[in-house]
């Protein structure tokens, strides 16, 4: 059976904190890597947004350990209505096989921002 087709929707990083630093491009560096990969998976997660033509932010906290590998995701935050949406967003960022980070366990804040192409 065919899968559904994307909704219209960019998903792109607008922010990365990376707890304790430093927060240059060499550390964020295997984060976002990480992350860019599953933007296809977070856009099929805007199906379920209560309001597809609102767009919005969606950030997380994400307790990376030394060795890499799936992160503790905590602190969900969205103004994108719909738990379909969230409990998604957050079942993607759950199966993401992390890199090793730089400076060892790692503890990042990491946003997302949905714009709608209506």
């Amino acid at each position: 059976m065919p899968s559904a087709p994307l909704p219209a929707v960019q998903v792109s990083n607008i922010g990365l904190h990376i707890g304790g630093g430093p927060n240059d491009a060499v550390t964020k560096e295997p984060v976002l890597k990480s992350v860019e990969p599953h933007f296809e998976a977070f856009r099929a997660c805007f199906a379920s947004a209560d309001d597809p033509k609102k767009g919005g932010d969606f950030g997380v906290d994400l307790l990376i350990e030394a060795a890499g590998g799936v992160a503790k995701v905590t602190h969900p935050r969205t103004i994108i209505g719909g738990e379909a949406f969230r409990s998604c967003v957050v079942g993607v960022f759950d199966k993401i096989a992390f890199q090793k980070p730089k400076g060892g366990r790692t503890m990042a804040s990491y946003s997302l921002h949905f714009t709608p192409r209506n």
